[in-house]
C-alpha cells in the first residue's frame, strides 16, 4: 500500500516539475510515506528529519501517511494567515484548499524540522502547499480529486500494485491505522477492471490488489442481508462474494497471467474466496492473511473476530488442495498479559501450520488505540526479545521445511528485478528465486527454472528454459 500511495506521489511531482534523485542529500523537497504500526517506525522518521536538517537546514521536508491526522503547512510560512481554531477538533478530511493554511496537526510542536504534514488523500492540494512555500505557481490540477482514481507512476514494469480501497473499521484494539484513516471505502469494480486492462495493454503481467482486507471489498454497496456491520463480516458462504466477482472479471483479461492480492482477515474469509486461488487459472497459490495468536482469549482482546480453530481449518483446507500452497501471516505473542502458557500455544499454531513466511511484531502501545487504555504493556523488552527470537528460529525450520517440498521442481518464474547481478523474482506460490545474471534473459521475461538448493528463505535455482 505504501509502495503504491509513493507511485501516486511520484506521478504528482512529475507532473508538478520535480525530479526524482537517487539520495535525500541531493533533494531540494523529501517526503516521508509513513507508518506508524509500530513505535520505533515512528522514532526513525523523527530522527530522519533531524538529520536532514543538519545537513542542510534549506531541504523542504514532508509527511505523509498514518503518521499524519490533518494536511497542514508549519507556522513558519502563514505570516499572512489565521488559525482557525474551530476546524482542529477532530481528525478529518480537508473541504476546501483554505483549510491548509491552519497549522494544528500535532506534530508540528514536537518537531521544529518538519515543514508540511498531508493526509495522503489529500494529496491534490500537495502542488498548493509547494505553490505557497516557494512563492510560484506550482502545477496543480483537481480533476482528479478522489484520492483512488489518481494516477501511480509505474517503476516496475511487469508487476503493478491496484489499491482496490482505502481505510478500514475493523478496529483491532491494538492497532492505529483506524485512527488514522476515515471509513473504509472501495472503488468500482468497473474501473478496477479497466485501470488493469490499461496496464495489460502496456505489457504487465502481474497485479496485486491491496488494502487493509480486502474480503470486505464493496461491503458499503451491498444489501444489508449480506454484509453484517455489527460482526464485520458476511452472513452466510452461499452467494457469490463481491470481491470474487472482481476476481472472475480480471481472470477474463487476455494477456494477464497472474493475480495476488492482500491482505485479507479470517473472520469474513468466504469460502468461494479460498475456492477461486483454484477454480480461476490466473490466480497464484498464496494467501496472507493475519492470525496474530493462538489464543482465542487473546484473540478477543485485540478485537480479532475469528479463532484459531477457524484458522487453521481455512489452512487445512488451502493445503488439502494443493499440498504446496503457501501461507504467511502475521503474529503478535507479547500482547498484554500473555503468559507463557499462551505463548506456547502460539509456538503449537507454527508446528500445525507450517507457515510459509511469518511477519513476528513485538508489540508496541500506540497512542489513541483501545489497547492503550485498557490493557497494560505489561511485557518487559528483555521477554519480548526473547520470544521474537524463538518465533523466528521456528519460522526459519518452518520455511526450510516447506522449501524442501520445492526440491527439483521445474517453476515457471516471471522476472521482475535485478540486485547484486543477480535475478530475482518469485514462483506462483510466491517463493522468491535467485539466480545470477546472464545476457539472454531480462527483465519481463518468464523462465521454467529447476531449484537445485535451499539457501535459508530463498531458493537458488538454474535456468531450464526461457520462455517467449
Amino acid at each position: 500500500m505504501n509502495s503504491a500511495d509513493s507511485e501516486k506521489i511520484h506521478m504528482l511531482m512529475l507532473q508538478s516539475w520535480f525530479i526524482k534523485v537517487n539520495n535525500w542529500q541531493n533533494a531540494d523537497l523529501v517526503i516521508l510515506n509513513t507508518c506508524s504500526v509500530r513505535q520505533k517506525w515512528e522514532d526513525k522518521v523523527i530522527w530522519l528529519l533531524s538529520e536532514i536538517k543538519k545537513y542542510n537546514k534549506n531541504i523542504i521536508t514532508a509527511i505523509t501517511w498514518c503518521m499524519v491526522r490533518k494536511t497542514w503547512i508549519a507556522a513558519k510560512y502563514l505570516n499572512d494567515y489565521k488559525r482557525d481554531k474551530n476546524k482542529s477538533k477532530k481528525i478529518t478530511l480537508i473541504s476546501s484548499s483554505d483549510e491548509i493554511f491552519n497549522n494544528d496537526d500535532k506534530l508540528f510542536p514536537r518537531l521544529k524540522t518538519l515543514d508540511i504534514v498531508f493526509r495522503i488523500e489529500d494529496l491534490k492540494y500537495f502542488p498548493l502547499i509547494l505553490s505557497h512555500i516557494y512563492k510560484e505557481n506550482i502545477w496543480k490540477d483537481y480533476a482528479f480529486a478522489d484520492y483512488l482514481k489518481q494516477k501511480q507512476l509505474r517503476e516496475n514494469k511487469s508487476q503493478w500494485i491496484i489499491i482496490i480501497q482505502s481505510w478500514c473499521d475493523n478496529y483491532c484494539t491494538y492497532c492505529i491505522v483506524p485512527y488514522t484513516r476515515w471509513s473504509e471505502k472501495s472503488r468500482n469494480i468497473n474501473e478496477i477492471v479497466s485501470e488493469a486492462k490499461e496496464l495489460v495493454n502496456d505489457w504487465v503481467k502481474e497485479i496485486m490488489l491491496v488494502w487493509q482486507n480486502v474480503n470486505s471489498f464493496w461491503k458499503q454497496w451491498v444489501d444489508k442481508k449480506f454484509w453484517n456491520e455489527e460482526k464485520g463480516k458476511w452472513n452466510d458462504w452461499l452467494w457469490k462474494s463481491p470481491f470474487r466477482e472482481l476476481l472472475e472479471e480480471l481472470n477474463k483479461i487476455d494477456w494477464l497471467d497472474r493475480i495476488r492480492f492482500t491482505s485479507s482477515n479470517p473472520h469474513d474469509m468466504t469460502q468461494d474466496i479460498l475456492d477461486a486461488h483454484f477454480d480461476l487459472p490466473k490466480m497464484c497459490n498464496y494467501l496472507h492473511f493475519a492470525l496474530q495468536s493462538w489464543s482465542n482469549e487473546m484473540l478477543r482482546k485485540m478485537n480479532r473476530r475469528h479463532k484459531y480453530e477457524d484458522f487453521r481449518k481455512m489452512v487445512k483446507y488451502l493445503r488439502s488442495r494443493d499440498p504446496l500452497f503457501s501461507i504467511s501471516t502475521d503474529i503478535i505473542v507479547w500482547f498484554s498479559w500473555e503468559t507463557e502458557e499462551i505463548f506456547e500455544m502460539t509456538k503449537k499454531a507454527f508446528e500445525e501450520c507450517e507457515f510459509d513466511f511469518t511477519y513476528n511484531a513485538r508489540y508496541s502501545v500506540r497512542k489513541w488505540t483501545i489497547a492503550a487504555k485498557i490493557y497494560p504493556d505489561d511485557i518487559s523488552d528483555e521477554t519480548k526479545a526473547k520470544r521474537w527470537h524463538i518465533l523466528n528460529d521456528m519460522l526459519l525450520e518452518s520455511i526450510q521445511k516447506r522449501n524442501t517440498l520445492m526440491l527439483w521442481r521445474v517453476e515457471q518464474i516471471l522476472v521482475s528485478w535485478e540486485k547484486d547481478w543477480k535475478l530475482i523474482w518469485r514462483t506462483r506460490n510466491f517463493k522468491e528465486v535467485r539466480f545470477n545474471k546472464v545476457e539472454w534473459i531480462n527483465i519481463w521475461d518468464y523462465c521454467d527454472v529447476k531449484i537445485e538448493e535451499i539457501d535459508k528463505y530463498v531458493l537458488n535455482w538454474s535456468i531450464v528454459k526461457k520462455m517467449k
